[in-house]
């Protein structure tokens, strides 16, 4: 069985304890399990794991913490999110009224209630302050476990109520379906997995992924539930995908995960999970939009996590209404927030944050389930209630199974009120997310459908989810169109190893395949063997084996006219007849002679489209030893060249090489001199061919005419 959650951190908290030096992990012990004598430090550690599965000492150790590290738990806790950036802490708990800075996180760690998030080859840990030291705030994290943190969520942070008795709600309370965000993940995940997404150096987007986002109309478009544009959606679809499992980060590239956690559950866990991958996400800002920081602690993921902190104080406050104005809300943060005033952008300034809080709640919160709206008021939804307030966990609403309609056109239909996080899984691996509307529109594609059957589905199951799920029966035309897309990837055979025999005539293969030798026909001279295995080599005359491995061979020879290649049988590997046909035509056969091939200059332009001549010329290299001939070259580039001339003009040869040098430096002839051809020939003009003669005449050269 795979470990639960709860083994999982245990584990990271074992692994973290591991790493501490003996001195530290005795102090943190003596806080944690109060050891009564002295235990070898594998016992320490084991009773400190144990710790998480007993709630009652858990209580005990985060009632002896100092107020501001008990709500620094709570923080956590209400959050969902185990892994923090310490920069982040340090920014919260001056806002609930706390400035001992790096104080209340090493008082919870001394404690053995958080941990230190360690890089592989890091030395064991001495002091946490020393460690933060050298980490620095911006790069510094922590975790809990998450035994420790549910139990800390009652505790109260201090925050005002900012809400009024009788609050003036214009217009009809609206609730969010939950579903915009994880649609805009799916169509996310199945872009980076047709094209993976890099990072910078700087761990910032490319220009050209930037675009790409930004540009998409489907990612871009407005809400379902509101009409409201979220600045550069796509980008922040991303970074939260990766916030929350659904993409992952190798080595700087992204590439989306086989199955996201996101399909598995039920949609309040996943918008759960959505929320706490939300408070990881730096590098976007309500108005902004995409907003990478040299700090990398954007205030968006604390001033966001406070505003709905504020929310939840007035829920417990006013349970019948717990409607807040967004404008107290901003105003507050305005002044207890120690970086969000100066930090987001200037234009949101004017009226204190109050356009930043309403893009924030009602493009991101709202369209989470977190909150519900009237106007600009605004209210925990159940969910939020349950999340920030300690609530109970709301029922999942009904569903309608049969929510799709399958058009004869490939595309479907897929009705908003019947979709589940399973369903949208399902749909995403086969088919292509195309709008996000009220009526979410997808289409079938081979390129989504081989993705799909790569995937692990078959064909039958993917016809199974449409006809499950849709309200008519498939048509006719998309289940012969999925038919057919099917069979052409069931025609691709992969074999783990394979040995190939080149023939040198097609009748040689065929007698081979008749006989047994060969089992499977590749091309009219190449065959392969049964599962991989060497061939009957008595039956065979074997004129040489190949190691792919090896640097090309240098296997054809140009012939003197530069456009005829024939190609040595015994060195040549299989590689060389389609590397050949990029640039030549064969020849027909002739008895007991090599195989010939003829430069074409048709293949060798349309070669050169897509290679530069200098690829052309290393293969040439390569494969003979010279550059692509005189003869190629002409057929090559002569279309790019400008027209040769025709001229009439008359040679003139010389005796000797002096007498030619004479005449092309003396100035009486040089002008005369219309081209030198060779050592002792020039070419003069019919016009200049008498002056020329009398020139010559003049210095005892007589001109022959």
């Amino acid at each position: 069985m795979p470990p639960t959650p709860d083994e999982v951190w245990s584990e990271r908290c074992r692994g973290a304890l591991l790493r501490y030096s003996e001195p530290l992990l005795r102090a943190v012990a003596a806080k944690l399990v109060k050891p009564r004598v002295n235990q070898s430090p594998e016992d320490l550690i084991d009773k400190s794991i144990a710790i998480f599965s007993n709630p009652p000492v858990i209580d005990r150790r985060v009632r002896e913490l100092p107020e501001h590290a008990r709500r620094l738990i709570a923080l956590i806790g209400l959050s969902r999110q185990q892994r923090w950036k310490v920069g982040h802490l340090m920014t919260l708990l001056p806002a609930l009224g706390h400035d001992a800075g790096f104080a209340a996180v090493a008082d919870a760690l001394t404690a053995g209630l958080l941990f230190p998030v360690l890089p592989p080859g890091h030395p064991p840990l001495q002091d946490f302050a020393a460690w933060f030291g050298g980490v620095g705030m911006l790069s510094a994290e922590v975790f809990i476990h998450p035994a420790v943190s549910s139990r800390a969520r009652s505790e109260d942070l201090g925050l005002p109520d900012l809400g009024t008795p009788d609050p003036d709600v214009s217009g009809s309370p609206r609730s969010a379906d939950g579903l915009d965000w994880l649609l805009r993940l799916s169509a996310v995940w199945q872009q980076v997995h047709a094209s993976p997404v890099r990072f910078t150096q700087a761990n910032t987007l490319f220009k050209k992924d930037l675009t790409r986002l930004q540009a998409d109309e489907m990612l871009s478009a407005p809400s379902a539930d509101v009409p409201v544009r979220v600045a550069d959606a796509g980008v922040l679809a991303l970074l939260l995908a990766v916030s929350a499992g659904i993409l992952a980060d190798e080595a700087g590239e992204l590439r989306a995960v086989p199955f996201p956690a996101a399909w598995e559950g039920t949609l309040s866990g996943t918008l759960t999970d959505l929320f706490a991958a939300l408070l990881r996400v730096d590098a976007w800002d309500p108005l902004a939009g995409y907003n990478p920081s040299d700090t990398g602690l954007s205030p968006t993921p604390t001033a966001g996590f406070l505003a709905l902190l504020l929310l939840a104080k007035h829920t417990r406050a006013c349970p019948e209404s717990g409607w807040v104005s967004v404008t107290p809300i901003a105003e507050w943060l305005w002044t207890h927030h120690p970086s969000w005033a100066g930090m987001i952008p200037a234009e949101a300034s004017k009226d204190k944050g109050v356009g930043w809080m309403m893009s924030f709640l009602i493009g991101v919160a709202f369209p989470l389930q977190l909150v519900e709206v009237a106007g600009e008021h605004f209210r925990l939804s159940p969910l939020g209630r349950h999340l920030l307030a300690g609530d109970t966990e709301p029922a999942n609403a009904p569903t309608f199974p049969q929510t799709l309609l399958v058009q004869p056109n490939a595309e479907i239909l897929a009705y908003r009120q019947g979709l589940t996080p399973t369903l949208i899984g399902s749909l995403s691996r086969f088919a292509q997310w195309k709008g996000l509307g009220p009526a979410c529109t997808l289409v079938l594609t081979p390129e989504q459908t081989y993705r799909g059957l790569e995937s692990g589905l078959t064909l039958p199951m993917i016809v199974q989810a449409l006809t499950r799920h849709s309200s008519r029966p498939v048509p006719p035309a998309v289940a012969d169109l999925l038919q057919r897309w099917a069979s052409k990837r069931e025609r691709i055979t992969v074999y783990a190893s394979a040995v190939l025999v080149e023939f040198s005539t097609p009748a040689e293969l065929d007698a081979a395949v008749s006989r047994g030798i060969v089992a499977i026909r590749l091309t009219e001279r190449i065959g392969i063997t049964a599962e991989g295995t060497e061939p009957a080599l008595t039956q065979l005359r074997l004129i040489a084996n190949r190691d792919y491995e090896a640097k090309p061979q240098r296997c054809v020879t140009v012939g003197d006219d530069g456009v005829t290649l024939t190609v040595d049988a015994a060195i040549a590997d299989l590689l060389l007849d389609a590397e050949l046909g990029r640039f030549a035509t064969l020849l027909p056969a002739e008895p007991n002679s090599p195989r010939r091939f003829r430069l074409n200059a048709e293949l060798l332009r349309r070669t050169a489209q897509t290679n530069p001549i200098a690829d052309i010329d290393g293969w040439f290299i390569d494969r003979t030893g010279h550059p692509l001939s005189p003869a190629g070259r002409l057929l090559l580039l002569g279309p790019q060249s400008a027209p040769p001339t025709v001229a009439k003009l008359l040679v003139v040869r010389f005796p000797s090489l002096e007498l030619a040098d004479g005449a092309m430096q003396w100035p009486e002839t040089r002008a005369l001199v219309a081209e030198r051809l060779g050592p002792t020939a020039i070419v003069v003009s019919e016009e200049n061919l008498e002056p020329l003669r009398k020139v010559l005449a003049e210095v005892g050269v007589n001109l022959l005419v």
